[in-house]
């Protein structure tokens, strides 16, 4: 039920000046089917490599996305249902409060640890459902003010993404005329009147409507950083002192559409049916016609390389067979971009679903033999996360960190 810490100094106001700026200078990278491998040894685009089996006395569920802090690991389930802590690689506690009732949260999609109240955040739509970090105990339910869609707590702060509810545009009659513009603010850890919060970064929401929101989940620590997907895609880090952008990008060699530019920034009248869906049409039709991300995930920059993965669509077919993710390595040679990462022995692909500090974190899955690919010579690091594999319990998974060169 998805709905789908940089801080940018911009208001957005100068959103479409920057777009408009980057279309006439080029001042982002054009990414082609010339910079796409479709398979790259992991072995050797990366480095600092880390085995460790997640221990657990009974079998544990799918694991999805995964946030560190330190020693404390927060993953969610694949179906979103359960919130499982680790200590140490070692299963502590298992949240299982999925509900409407008293004390339950109706979905998990975003979450966040605060180490300094002992909390644990599970966001619902426009709440905070509190749970204590170590014993699950349920602390209540915090109503916000903002439609929340990303959170993380950021030392003594909060960010959060999403409409803030009080710029909700109303006639004399109540009914919603325009969608607030979506905005990224930081707020004192325990301040839930996010209005008192500094707006970092606003823009209209024809862009979130089309493209994936800032992505708050896989954070590494040590360099905060997000994107914001759009026509251009922007790579930020940010700290209290405000946002740096670090690489600009976009699918395919086309100049950026002033068609689509203009649309981004059009107002609908929101109570016209008619009028907004004949403009949300005729904005998908402007945007199918280009090569587009749709989300990024898994955004580190770590010391000069760049990394992340993304989600994308290529409706003309121009970077070549679709695959699910792109995976995007930029540093001062250039920049390369694999379809799949593989470790030579290995038969399944390595998708980070994670990140701990400057490492990347990839569930792999125990499938028992089924894992080997007895075509290649195997690699050290698949004899070492095989090993670790094979001395699991209850065919539980290892989990492997690294760091893109």
């Amino acid at each position: 039920m998805r709905k789908s810490p940089m801080f940018a100094c911009a208001l957005s106001v100068l959103a479409l000046m920057t777009a408009c700026n980057q279309a006439q200078d080029r001042d982002y990278e054009c990414i082609t089917i010339n910079h796409i491998v479709d398979e790259a040894d992991l072995t050797e685009i990366a480095f600092d490599f880390k085995v460790h089996a997640l221990k657990s006395s009974d079998p544990l569920d799918g694991i999805g996305g995964i946030k560190c802090w330190d020693g404390v690991w927060l993953a969610r389930t694949n179906d979103d249902r359960k919130m499982l802590r680790f200590d140490n690689y070692q299963l502590t506690w298992v949240l299982d409060r999925l509900g409407r009732g008293p004390g339950e949260y109706f979905y998990i999609s975003d979450f966040s640890y605060d180490k300094a109240n002992n909390c644990i955040y599970i966001e619902n739509d426009s709440s905070l459902v509190t749970y204590d970090a170590t014993t699950m105990e349920f602390k209540g339910k915090q109503p916000v003010n903002i439609n929340i869609q990303n959170i993380l707590n950021v030392e003594d702060k909060m960010v959060y993404f999403g409409y803030l509810l009080d710029d909700y545009k109303r006639d004399a009659d109540g009914r919603i005329i325009k969608s607030p513009d979506e905005s990224l603010v930081l707020v004192d850890r325990d301040e839930r009147n996010i209005s008192k919060g500094k707006v970092l970064y606003t823009e209209r929401s024809n862009e979130r409507s089309m493209f994936g929101y800032p992505e708050l989940f896989f954070v590494n620590s040590k360099n905060y950083s997000t994107c914001f997907p759009g026509v251009i895609n922007r790579i930020v880090t940010f700290n209290e002192n405000g946002t740096t952008d670090v690489y600009r990008f976009k699918l395919g060699d086309s100049p950026v559409s002033k068609d689509l530019l203009e649309l981004m920034e059009k107002e609908v009248d929101e109570n016209d049916i008619e009028s907004l869906m004949a403009f949300y049409n005729e904005l998908a039709a402007a945007i199918d016609r280009e090569c587009r991300i749709s989300q990024v995930y898994n955004i580190m920059v770590d010391d000069k390389t760049v990394s992340f993965r993304a989600r994308y669509s290529s409706n003309n077919g121009s970077l070549g067979s679709y695959s699910p993710y792109l995976y995007f390595v930029h540093n001062e040679k250039g920049t390369k971009v694999y379809k799949h990462l593989r470790v030579p022995g290995l038969l399944m692909d390595v998708d980070p679903t994670g990140a701990n500090g400057n490492h990347q974190v990839a569930i792999i899955e125990n499938l028992g033999d089924l894992i080997i690919d007895d075509n290649v010579p195997m690699s050290d690091l698949a004899e070492q996360i095989v090993s670790e594999l094979r001395r699991q319990n209850d065919d539980n998974p290892v989990v492997l960190e690294f760091r893109f060169k």
